[in-house]
């Protein structure tokens, strides 16, 4: 059966979401700045209340993720592919795009501090800056940011590619997702309410995003060229990178991002190759099998590690808080991996995603948070002192300074951190083009001027949030958008279930009777075929 269906142009806007989703962070940017404290602790109760009381709900979840992935990718369905075009991307910049897009400059971030908050609050009830302390401590971060994390993005890559590509159906949103699953309910009132808090959730995430990159850059700059961390700065950095990313959506993927994304990924392995072989070496490399070993061994523990007996409150702080962060968040990056999959298997889909991306997470906790595990450890740079004093930024820079030719490494930091931003704004204001256009087809792209406008709107809301913190002691608070981002993630996680139910029904609707044998023969057969001119013998 062909699944062909006729939809509106790629032109007509979803105004209604547009429009409330900025609305709603208008008023959660105007309270948090004219009452910081009594809205950001209102938020952080409300998020407290939300991981203490469902922190099981999200670790299952995620587990239930893992346990997916790894059924579509090993089963008989794995061989379905995206459609039977030819990829349209090398698998270099196809795993480019996806890694420097989905978590853009945390990465470089976290890898430089993460294990020194772990190395003072550690787990399991570990004594704080003890060995054991200091062995868990960058395999929490291979667990947090390694194959949980990274199997919320492929789970809802599988049934939106599929539909889109496959059953040719038009629309690149959540609500299709959830088509599947709940039918055309979707198509009313509950569908714009799920698109509201998605664009919501994106412009909150990614003012936050700016909120914690923006001043490190600034730090890094002002320790390498002596500049000053004002907010002119701040405002200056935040113009350079809308303009590079602005530019980069105006050309579009293939020439924009595809480009920035393939650069982002060599400064990457430049940077982390450096403080592999720079110092310790050795340490680094026993430090990163140690830490995968603890992670293979401890991966059941660590999923469902709640700690109700010691109630130290490290699994809340920190597990729940980085699942639910990124059950809220991972939507976005389901839109844009199923654009760039086409011709793509089920199986080389989440492999890529889950695989690729935790190997790559893995090479910079594992170089970087090593080497300065290793600095702390020897006594040449008490990162957790100057953490405690001067606070993440000033450790960050003087971590990398401490290199061997550190000032010129600090200035690759500062490029790569701005080239994995850019990705990421670039791959965002896609997203949110897509998920706010009626209809889009598989051959379309959202208009230019709403793509425009998107990279405009997500750098605007941080900068003003930054003007005002110029007034406040101690800035705007990002805490309460960090909460609201917690508390999202109770509706969002229902998608994570959609996306499982409708690509479990829409395989076996399509292939139940298919061998895996058949299935692999009619993609190979008719690789490379224009879509519009196949059969589609495998669809019932």
């Amino acid at each position: 059966m062909d699944h062909r269906t006729t939809g509106s142009s790629a032109g007509r806007i979803d105004t209604f979401s547009i429009v409330t989703s900025i609305v709603l962070l208008g008023f959660l940017a105007a309270a948090t700045i004219l009452m910081p404290v009594s809205t950001t602790n209102t938020l952080i109760d409300m998020r407290n209340s939300v991981v203490d009381g469902l922190g099981f709900y999200f670790l299952l979840l995620v587990f239930a993720c893992v346990i997916f992935n790894a059924y579509m990718a090993f089963s008989k369905y794995g061989a379905i592919r995206m459609g039977y075009e030819e990829p349209e991307y090398t698998i270099f910049a196809w795993i480019s795009m996806i890694f420097s897009a989905a978590i853009g400059y945390s990465i470089l971030y976290w890898s430089a501090i993460e294990w020194i908050y772990y190395i003072q609050a550690p787990p399991f009830g570990m004594d704080p800056l003890s060995a054991d302390a200091a062995e868990i401590a960058v395999a929490y971060s291979f667990f947090h940011w390694g194959i949980p994390a990274w199997s919320l993005t492929s789970v809802g890559v599988i049934p939106l590619a599929y539909r889109y590509y496959l059953r040719r159906k038009p629309g690149l949103t959540l609500q299709a997702i959830c088509e599947g699953w709940l039918g055309d309910r979707m198509n009313g009132r509950s569908g714009k309410i799920l698109n509201v808090l998605f664009i919501f959730s994106i412009l909150g995430g990614l003012t936050i995003s700016y909120g914690t990159g923006v001043p490190m850059l600034a730090n890094n700059l002002a320790n390498v060229l002596g500049t000053s961390e004002s907010f002119g700065v701040h405002a200056g950095m935040i113009g350079i990178i809308t303009a590079a990313f602005g530019f980069s959506t105006f050309v579009g993927l293939k020439r924009g991002l595809q480009l920035v994304a393939k650069g982002a990924t060599i400064a990457s392995l430049i940077l982390c190759g450096w403080f592999l072989v720079s110092v310790c070496p050795g340490f680094i490399l026993d430090n990163f099998v140690q830490s995968l070993g603890i992670v293979t061994d401890r991966f059941i523990p660590m999923s469902t590690s709640l700690d109700p007996i010691r109630n130290e409150g490290f699994p809340q702080a920190w597990t729940c808080f980085y699942f639910a962060w990124w059950i809220t968040l991972s939507p976005w990056m389901w839109i844009f991996v199923a654009k760039i999959s086409r011709g793509r298997s089920i199986r080389s889909v989440v492999a890529t995603v889950t695989m690729a991306g935790t190997v790559g997470s893995m090479l910079f906790f594992g170089t970087i948070s090593s080497y300065g595990l290793n600095r702390y450890l020897t006594g040449a740079l008490n990162a957790v002192e100057i953490m405690n004093e001067k606070g993440p930024n000033q450790v960050i820079s003087e971590v990398v300074l401490s290199l061997p030719l550190g000032k010129v490494v600090l200035l690759l930091w500062i490029l790569t951190a701005f080239s994995r931003m850019v990705t990421t704004m670039d791959s965002a204001a896609y997203s949110l083009g897509a998920s706010s256009t009626y209809d889009l087809r598989a051959e379309e792209d959202p208009v230019r001027y709403l793509r425009l406008f998107w990279a405009v709107m997500l750098s605007v809301c941080p900068l003003c949030l930054m003007y005002a913190g110029q007034f406040m002691d101690g800035g705007v608070p990002l805490a309460g958008l960090q909460a609201i981002l917690v508390i999202l993630a109770i509706p969002i996680s229902v998608t994570m279930i959609a996306a499982m139910h409708s690509s479990l029904k829409w395989v076996r609707t399509d292939y139940k009777n298919w061998s895996r044998q058949e299935i692999e023969a009619e993609f190979n057969q008719l690789k490379g075929a224009d879509n519009e001119t196949v059969s589609y013998i495998g669809v019932e």
